[in-house]
């Protein structure tokens, strides 16, 4: 769809408010949230990419960084979950949770641990609070070997 508008009008292209681009973008994330309850997240994936080129909203990129670290693109799910809190006005415990376990999946384990904390607060969580429990002892096990 954005191919044949860079062509038509350039500018337009990189204009979010041209008319179409949100509603594309949902379409492409209930589309994208249809493929990954069935469990092909490889067109949830794909889908969501493009709805995220349109116009990129928060749960279409929560969704993107989840399906990503489902597929163990632990690196790229981060980036996207991370702007999905940037971009978020209210932050849910869902999407802190998932970042602090994309960043744990990735040793980040101090900015793991913030976001993991910050979820907590949200929702005192048994799998967050046990997956911060793991990342306060790998912390500590890491500090011992430095």
């Amino acid at each position: 769809m954005y191919e044949f508008l860079k062509r038509v009008h350039p500018a337009a292209s990189q204009d979010f408010s041209v008319g179409g681009r949100i509603a594309w973008a949902i379409h492409c994330y209930d589309a994208a949230w249809d493929a990954w309850e069935k469990g092909d997240l490889a067109t949830a994936v794909i889908t969501l990419r493009e709805g995220v080129y349109a116009f990129p909203f928060p749960k279409s990129l929560e969704l993107l960084g989840e399906c990503l670290l489902q597929e163990g693109n632990i690196v790229e799910a981060t980036i996207y979950l991370a702007a999905a809190v940037g971009m978020s006005e209210e932050v849910e415990f869902h999407t802190l949770f998932l970042l602090g376990k994309a960043l744990a999946a990735a040793n980040d384990n101090y900015v793991s641990k913030i976001m993991l904390e910050k979820a907590i607060l949200i929702e005192p969580d048994a799998e967050a609070r046990e997956l911060l429990r793991l990342i306060i002892s790998r912390s500590k096990t890491e500090e011992r070997v430095a």
